[in-house]
């Protein structure tokens, strides 16, 4: 009697090693995805830090938020964005509870952005010193 010698992959193996390939295409495409995530919130900070750099930048808009205490608006040439500063005389915590210490001739000058993309809206917050 002959025997006849078996090749090839039974079923069980088979199923095995799709089942290893397709839990390795899974997390390869969910890095993926979260990578693609990542980029885009740094690419709306890195936007984000642009407009704080011009607002911060415009010598008229700042003296104009200096003199009244606060200013609002949209960000002109920035579709979905706004903005809001709010300045304060510097207050500096001493360390002994709710006891400030008031800086003298020195305002904290908090600049918020808000963003509006779609159905969720981001805000940003900056604080800034400035001296009178």
């Amino acid at each position: 009697m002959l025997l006849k010698s078996r090749t090839g992959f039974t079923l069980i193996e088979v199923l095995v090693s799709l089942l290893i390939i397709g839990i390795s295409l899974g997390a390869v495409f969910q890095t993926f995805s979260q990578s693609k995530r990542i980029s885009w919130k740094s690419d709306e900070q890195v936007e984000c830090c642009r407009i704080a750099h011009n607002i911060l930048a415009d010598s008229q808009l700042i003296a104009s938020a200096l003199s009244k205490g606060k200013r609002a608006g949209a960000v002109k040439g920035e579709e979905g964005w706004q903005y809001a500063i709010s300045v304060m005389p510097l207050e500096l915590e001493t360390g002994h509870g709710d006891e400030f210490f008031k800086v003298p001739s020195m305002l904290n000058l908090d600049l918020c952005l808000i963003h509006n993309a779609g159905q969720r809206e981001k805000a940003y917050n900056l604080s800034r010193w400035y001296r009178r």
